[in-house]
């Protein structure tokens, strides 16, 4: 994938993470503030205006919203190394606010579901997040994510 396209997937990504759980906080969005404008596969990116429209977005749209970013994902074609650099964006938002929801965690779930990278290769590259990146409940099995998502 070209790296604007990639760079607006990922931002993407970041802002569905966040968003899954029906309450978007304000350290969650400073962390994507962060890795946009410190992280090198962020260089170059004009990230304030998608910011500001995925976020908008997912509040009108809610599960709609996750269900067509991760047919998007499953489209996407994404090079080993995107992929671990999708997971990588995709912890560091769910941590950022300190508290791992589950939903956050069904979601991580499904959008692995939809990479081709093995589960053995991502939890060698993130070992310290084992104990939620195996999916013990057969999460990226769901086709949709069902879970209505109503924000404050």
């Amino acid at each position: 994938m070209k790296t604007e396209a990639f760079q607006d997937l990922l931002l993407k990504s970041a802002v569905s993470v966040i968003a899954c759980d029906g309450n978007i906080d304000e350290t969650e969005i400073s962390e994507i503030r962060n890795m946009a404008e410190n992280e090198i596969y962020f260089m170059g990116y004009d990230f304030e205006e998608p910011l500001a429209y995925n976020l908008k977005y997912l509040k009108e749209k809610g599960a709609s919203a996750i269900n067509e970013y991760l047919k998007e994902v499953s489209n996407a074609n994404l090079n080993n190394n995107q992929e671990l650099l999708l997971i990588e964006v995709l912890i560091r938002a769910i941590e950022s606010d300190g508290k791992v929801e589950p939903n956050e965690i069904k979601f991580l779930h499904m959008v692995k579901s939809k990479l081709k990278t093995s589960e053995e290769t991502i939890i060698t590259k993130f070992p310290k997040q084992m104990n939620y990146l195996i999916d013990f409940h057969n999460y990226g099995l769901h086709e949709e994510f069902t879970d209505e998502l109503k924000f404050e």
